[in-house]
């Protein structure tokens, strides 16, 4: 890998702290957060998240956790943003598809590091280890936390998000994600 592969992700990377989030501007959100947005406080979620497991001796990678965290967006900077009720048009295991030939293609440059940064990404989407599931957590976590956000600003369109279980997978694998939800709910009560 080459200065020239690293400056041409890295630019790439960089449209998306341009891309809006598309679920929130199918809502009517005129400033939506940018994914870059999003996945800098997935990031720190999962920072901290781990460091509470690991301080509760929860056997997990930290550095792994947080490499997850950084990669699992980047196919967007490709594909866009295809928010959850695109679904019901383009299969789950289409747009898995399509993100990971985007990441593929993507990382091709890089040399040895393309495999490390694919396998990553795959464990992200895959969610089959402590870390994958945690960082699914958190990005989930950082939804309902961005819902709670423009709720309390306003906008009153996204109660739908309160209700769909795909927004609370890998929930039950930590009493502290769960805590954090409970609290978000008493909040949105409080806004009523």
């Amino acid at each position: 890998m080459n200065a020239q592969a690293v400056l041409d992700f890295i630019e790439e990377i960089g449209v998306l702290k341009n891309l809006s989030r598309t679920g929130w501007r199918f809502r009517g959100i005129k400033d939506a957060e940018s994914v870059a947005d999003h996945c800098y406080r997935v990031s720190l979620l999962s920072m901290i998240l781990a460091d509470v497991l690991t301080e509760q001796d929860v056997p997990l990678d930290v550095e792994k956790v947080m490499r997850l965290a950084l990669l699992h967006e980047v196919a967007e900077a490709r594909i866009g943003d295809l928010p959850f009720p695109a679904l019901k048009y383009i299969p789950e295991d289409l747009k898995v598809a399509g993100e990971r030939t985007a990441v593929e293609s993507m990382f091709e440059r890089f040399g040895p590091l393309q495999k490390k940064y694919i396998q990553l990404w795959d464990e992200f989407e895959q969610g089959a280890s402590i870390e994958g599931k945690l960082v699914r957590a958190a990005d989930k976590l950082e939804l309902m936390i961005q819902v709670m956000e423009y709720e309390k600003i306003g906008y009153r369109s996204l109660d739908n998000f309160w209700v769909n279980p795909w927004n609370y997978r890998n929930f039950d694998d930590s009493p502290l994600i769960q805590e954090i939800m409970d609290l978000l709910y008493q909040r949105r009560d409080d806004l009523a």
